[in-house]
């Protein structure tokens, strides 16, 4: 699953691929605690129907980059999502439901290859959509803070720290153990039972780097 960003550079930017880094590695958790201590993992994800409207600026290592406004809508058992320009023109706009799938309803070229939509709707249920929590492990980090672990069923694997500075983080891991991704929250806000971050990082590893930074607009529940 290519994140969304990605996506985006590919098709606007034409970027050449970066020369490979050395990419963090999973490694083993700490003990394993009653998973009761986990209950601030569940604060990270929203709660209820939602819309968020971010400011998201992009780069890349080479120095490429723009910005975009994103919509994203949670109702549900469906998401929906807008990407748009800062004049307010719509460059693609999709939703997604369980059991269904995507179903693209605007996709402005470039944006109409298939696996862009696909890859900006798996980001997107990454940073908002809980996964499934029946195989959680709740240990702690070298740093001895607090982890929760969900393994995937495609050997992925995905980590949420819910106590990172005043905020918190999502890391997630390819079927090699290879961070290939990292969410940071900041300066976040409890509305309702979630912890709803005013800012948002995005850090792609990879052959190909490059950064996201998501800066909330306005959120609605």
């Amino acid at each position: 699953m290519r994140p969304f960003l990605l996506s985006i550079l590919f098709l606007l930017l034409a970027a050449c691929a970066a020369e490979r880094r050395p990419m963090p590695e999973l490694t083993a958790l700490n003990g394993n605690e009653d998973v009761s201590g986990a209950k601030g993992c569940a604060a990270v994800y929203p709660q209820g129907r939602w819309q968020f409207v971010h400011s998201i600026d992009f780069s890349m290592q080479d120095g490429s980059g723009g910005t975009v406004i994103g919509v994203t809508s949670l109702a549900g058992d469906e998401i929906s999502c807008v990407l748009m320009t800062i004049e307010g023109f719509t460059l693609f706009e999709a939703a997604y439901q369980e059991g269904k799938g995507l179903a693209v309803k605007r996709a402005v070229p470039p944006f109409d290859k298939p696996a862009f939509g696909e890859g900006l709707m798996g980001d997107v249920r990454t940073i908002f959509v809980a996964p499934p929590g029946q195989t959680m492990r709740y240990g702690r980090a070298a740093d001895n803070g607090p982890v929760c672990r969900y393994p995937g069923i495609d050997g992925r694997t995905l980590d949420i720290l819910p106590a990172t500075d005043d905020c918190w983080q999502i890391r997630s891991y390819t079927s090699d153990h290879v961070m290939d991704r990292s969410i940071t929250g900041r300066s976040c806000r409890k509305m309702g039972d979630s912890l709803i971050p005013e800012h948002l990082e995005l850090k792609g590893f990879g052959q190909t780097g490059y950064t996201l930074k998501m800066t909330l607009i306005n959120a609605e529940n």
